[in-house]
C-alpha cells in the first residue's frame, strides 16, 4: 500500500487530467458574448439550452446544459 499523501497526489492530477481532456473535447469562445451568441443558435437550431460559463482551466468560454 502507498503512502496516503502520494496517492492523494496521484488521484488530484489523475482527477485534473480528466477535466483538462473534457475541456479540449469542448468548443472554446474566447468571450462571453461569443459564447452567448452561440447559445441562442444552438437554441434556435436545436432546442437545447445552453449556459456559458468560463472554464477555470483554459480561460476561455464554454457552453454547458445546466443552470448553475
Amino acid at each position: 500500500m502507498g503512502n496516503g499523501i502520494e496517492d492523494w497526489f496521484e488521484r488530484q492530477q489523475a482527477a485534473k487530467q480528466n477535466r483538462l481532456d473534457k475541456c479540449q473535447n469542448k468548443r472554446a469562445f474566447t468571450s462571453e458574448a461569443e459564447a452567448r451568441a452561440h447559445a441562442a443558435a444552438d437554441r434556435a437550431q436545436f432546442g437545447d439550452r445552453f449556459t456559458p460559463y468560463r472554464c477555470d482551466l483554459c480561460g476561455d468560454w464554454h457552453l454547458t446544459r445546466s443552470d448553475s
